[in-house]
Order: structure tokens, then sequence, then C-alpha cells
């Protein structure tokens, strides 16, 4: 039963995941020079690989576009997990199988985390081996240049979360109901942004998680359904 819904999820995901990873590819192939649409990359220039180009910078402009592709394919695949399942009344079919409720939104937790990992994670990963490569660019590189890259990955999935919470909240839109999704959103890029320890952004955003995890599963378990 896992791995029929595992497939399913992942399956209905699949234009979403290959669309976002499309992007990142083609955003982090620029920065090696080697993009998917070279017609549609400035190429790499004079960047240095996972440095900002001003040191007041927060942010490069590279890394700002990737967590730009990344939370709205994560808030994408969310409300697709949810909203449309709930529009297709397919969620009532799921809901009926011999399976607890709590281990069907894991399984679809598990599948929107693959995918984030898959469209996000992955990319990024090829670009660090890249850039930790000797000879493919001209400039110094250390891993540790790389921490703030991979915590857009857990705002990320922060606020696929959220989304996914959003989703199965039974609330009015005017109302509360976009409240997980506002709030993970909010929360997740304020850690990242703060001029704190990254043990103590990693530990937040963990944290983060943690919670919209319970949420997710305790909004599950005390939803009537039809």
């Amino acid at each position: 039963m896992w791995t029929a819904l595992l497939s399913k999820e992942l399956r209905e995901c699949g234009l979403f995941a290959g669309l976002a990873l499309l992007a990142q590819m083609q955003l982090l192939g620029s920065g090696m020079d080697l993009p998917l649409i070279p017609l549609l990359s400035s190429g790499r220039g004079t960047e240095i690989p996972f440095h900002a180009k001003r040191a007041f910078d927060v942010m490069s402009d590279r890394e700002i576009m990737f967590i730009t592709i990344a939370i709205i394919s994560a808030i994408v695949i969310g409300l697709n997990q949810t909203l449309m399942e709930s529009w297709r009344q397919t969620s009532l079919f799921l809901l009926h199988r011999p399976m607890p409720r709590s281990q069907i939104f894991l399984c679809k937790l598990a599948a929107g985390g693959l995918i984030l990992l898959g469209t996000s994670a992955l990319p990024l990963l090829i670009y660090c081996l890249w850039a930790a490569t000797p000879g493919t660019h001209a400039s110094p590189f250390f891993w540790s240049m790389t921490e703030p890259w991979w915590h857009s990955v857990l705002v990320a999935f922060a606020c696929y979360l959220g989304a996914f919470l959003t989703g199965i909240r039974p609330a009015n839109w005017i109302g509360s109901r976009t409240w997980p999704l506002i709030a993970a959103t909010g929360m997740a890029l304020g850690l990242k942004l703060a001029p704190v320890w990254t043990a103590v952004v990693y530990a937040g955003l963990v944290a983060l998680i943690a919670c919209l995890v319970i949420s997710i599963l305790n909004t599950t378990r005390h939803r009537e359904y039809p």
C-alpha cells in the first residue's frame, strides 16, 4: 500500500517537479557555464560561486533565484497534494483504504519531501561538487560557503509543510486557512535572514518543521471527512 500511494503521489506531482527541476538546472547550470538553454543564460561571467557580489549583501542574485524557485515549487506541490485531491474528491477514496489515516498523510509528506530533494537538493549538490572540483573556476571554495544555500532547502520544505497544512485545514480562505502558509514562510525566511549563528538557524528550521508535521498529523486525526 505504501509503495502504491507513494507512486501515485510522485506521478501526480511529476509535471510540477519536472518544471522545478528544469528551472533549477537552468539556473545552476548557468553558474557552471552549462545552461540547459544557452539563449536564456548570460553565463557565469566573473561570479564567484556561493559568494555575494558585495560584502553587505545577505544573498547573491543566484541564491535569491534559487530560493525563490524552491519556495514557489514547494508551495505549488503542497497545495496540489491537498487542494487538488479535495476538489477532485479523490481524498475520500484514499481515506477509505485499509490503512491508518496518519500513515496515508505521512506517505504523502514523504513523497513531497522526495520531490523537494530531487528538485532542489540534488541540483544544489551537483553545483557544490562542481565548485569543489579544482580547475572549474579561478576562485577559492570552502564547503562552509554553501551553508546558506542548504538553509534555503530547509526553508522550502517548511513552506511546503505550511502549504500542505493550509490545504487540509477545514477553515475559510478569507479567515484563518492561509495562516500556516504565511506563518511558515515568514518564520522560515526570518530565521534564514537573521544575523544569528548557523546552529541557531538549523535548530530553528528543524523545530519549525517538526511543529508543522505535528500540526498536520493532528489536523488529519481530528478532521471529519464525509
